[in-house]
């Protein structure tokens, strides 16, 4: 009789044949080990009994990353909760130039602000032609060089492609992060780095770009992604469109 496979031997036979980083492969076994399901047989390893499992994971971000990582080790189709959207209080342009404008973390937070980069991407020098960056690179928190999560050309405007050009990114990813936080404090913002990414998407729209336009300067697969979590809408926002468009009564 042919012995049973285990989920940890089906994950393994998996990812064997998919090219994926290294950190990757250690985190989707890491969950079949925090879930206990490293020694059951992989037949019984069901949509029904894996949900089951997820359930007992009381924190919804760290469900969803476990359900993402079972559909990728063992190819099963678990309910896969979306993300909720994290709402941040926005400073406006005004103060983020204020906080970064004559700090040595200028170039990085203005790569993310007008041009709506990661971290990892503003920490080195992107290919640019024009007013075009042209995302393909990305540095880690180990100092090494890696392809992008999402690669793509972004449009920034002329001003900042000129300054650019004469931009050199090498500090770290740790310095960068640390760096801006502190620059923001001294000038009275508590914001991160991911925030000026926000920042782009919502002043994209607030500018009345298209979704199709949004999408591509945001170098995401689905356009959903852009507009569920990452452009940012308040009352005032809605009241303001609503008198845009209604304000004034027919004659």
């Amino acid at each position: 009789m042919e012995k049973q496979k285990t989920c940890l031997e089906v994950a393994l036979e998996r990812l064997a044949e998919r090219a994926i980083k290294e950190s990757t492969y250690r985190e989707y076994l890491g969950t079949l080990r925090n879930l206990g399901l490293e020694d059951l047989p992989a037949e019984k390893a069901t949509v029904r009994y894996l949900s089951n499992v997820l359930n007992t994971v009381l924190v919804p971000g760290t469900r969803r990353k476990h359900a993402i990582n079972l559909r990728a080790c063992l190819g099963v189709k678990v309910p896969c909760p979306r993300p909720a959207q994290k709402l941040y209080d926005l400073p406006s342009i005004e103060q983020i130039h204020e906080a970064f404008g004559k700090s040595l973390y200028r170039g990085y937070a203005f790569s993310m602000l007008y041009a709506g980069l990661r971290i990892g991407e503003a920490c080195v020098s992107q290919p640019i032609k024009g007013n075009v960056i042209t995302v393909d690179r990305q540095r880690l928190p180990d100092g090494s060089i890696s392809t992008p999560k999402t690669a793509g050309p972004v449009f920034v405007p002329e001003w900042f492609a000129e300054e650019y050009r004469a931009f050199e990114a090498t500090k770290s990813h740790n310095t960068v992060y640390v760096g801006m936080r502190r620059a923001a404090k001294k000038v009275g913002l508590d914001i991160n780095p991911h925030q000026l990414r926000h920042k782009f998407a919502t002043e994209l729209v607030k500018a009345g770009v298209s979704p199709n336009v949004l999408q591509k300067q945001m170098r995401h697969h689905d356009v959903a992604v852009s507009l569920r979590y990452y452009v940012q809408t308040h009352e005032s926002d809605i009241n303001e469109g609503v008198m845009k468009a209604f304000g004034q009564q027919p004659a």
